[in-house]
């Protein structure tokens, strides 16, 4: 995985740090893969942030400060219009002639960050001019796609339509999937969704799933827990699952799940690594266990607004951990990148 140079940023969000040449006797960072990337335009992001207001929008109220720093907003305007409609308050995030996004740009504040790949996520929701963003993704990525591996979304609400999206998918170039159970208000685990897996293990596609806590009040907390990681990888043994949020705050049991499960693996995304050593963070198993099981089983993703920073802070906060070079290696992008030769190399045979 490799990136291309272009202009500055110019489309409102979070701005780069450049990485200076390290002094003498100071430890290289290694490269980052980002395993939870969004890569939208504004149309984009007007989608994602009305798929949360119409299935989740206390994702809205409870990240409002996060999405107001990444987008550039003032949180009084924004929390004033929320109190009246969420409509209006992606208004405020999003307002009239914001810069349109440049592709050039954004590999270029990739590689200010030391991000030599990432693991964009789509979705099948539908753009004013028809394509989903799926579709405008995989157009727009379609020449970088060795440094920007798109993730189609798909929703499990019906199975039918979930199977076409990642037939049509991966024929247009997608290398991987993206589901999220809280907004589909389904349980991925349903023997109706068996032939989605299916379709995804033959594949050879991985799988982001989100996992672990969400804030939907609408649906159950237990939506996309590690039992049903468990049940999907005891299933379909050779589907590739990527635990988005390893399944926080249930980390040891996600991690003992992958232990059983060669295709499970695990990604912190909406997570800082400096709080991860603190009493009490429910990251502990994970750093218990980092020299062994969960070496070769970690991935390294941001979630892009969640903490609306450049990546490159966030990565050195994993490589300020007492953990040893190769782990840090393996969790910044030696896992990322060999999972996805493991499934490239898989479609191919």
């Amino acid at each position: 995985m490799n990136v291309s140079s272009g202009p500055a940023p110019s489309n409102g969000t979070a701005a780069a740090t450049a990485v200076a040449d390290p002094a003498p006797g100071v430890r290289i960072r290694p490269p980052v893969v980002d395993a939870c990337s969004l890569v939208y335009d504004d149309a984009g992001w007007r989608v994602y942030l009305n798929r949360l207001g119409e299935n989740a929008p206390e994702y809205l109220d409870v990240f409002s400060a996060s999405f107001c720093r990444y987008f550039g907003a003032a949180h009084t305007a924004y929390r004033d219009a929320l109190a009246a409609r969420w409509q209006d308050a992606v208004d405020v995030l999003l307002p009239p002639g914001r810069p349109p996004f440049d592709l050039a740009a954004h590999l270029t504040d990739r590689q200010r960050q030391g991000v030599t790949g990432e693991f964009a996520m789509g979705s099948a929701e539908r753009l004013p001019d028809g394509r989903t963003v799926n579709d405008w993704l995989l157009e727009t990525v379609r020449d970088v796609r060795d440094r920007i591996h798109v993730w189609a979304g798909i929703s499990l609400r019906d199975p039918a339509v979930a199977l076409r999206e990642l037939e049509r998918s991966l024929a247009a170039g997608a290398s991987g999937l993206c589901v999220i159970p809280f907004l589909d208000g389904t349980d991925p685990a349903d023997p109706r969704f068996a032939p989605v897996w299916d379709a995804a293990a033959g594949a050879r596609l991985p799988v982001w799933l989100h996992t672990g806590h969400h804030f939907a009040r609408d649906h159950p907390s237990g939506l996309g827990n590690w039992r049903t990681v468990e049940a999907l990888a005891g299933r379909h043994r050779e589907l590739l699952l990527v635990a988005g949020h390893a399944g926080w705050p249930d980390v040891q049991e996600m991690l003992l799940t992958a232990a059983r499960h060669p295709g499970v693996f695990l990604e912190f995304s909406s997570h800082r690594p400096r709080h991860m050593p603190k009493p009490g963070s429910g990251w502990e198993p994970l750093l218990h266990h980092a020299r062994g099981m969960a070496r070769d089983r970690v991935l390294f993703g941001t979630s892009t607004w969640v903490n609306p920073g450049p990546t490159g802070p966030l990565a050195d906060e994993l490589a300020a951990l007492p953990l040893p070079t190769e782990v840090v290696t393996a969790w910044l992008s030696g896992n990322a990148e060999a999972l996805a030769a493991r499934a490239a190399g898989a479609r191919r045979g």
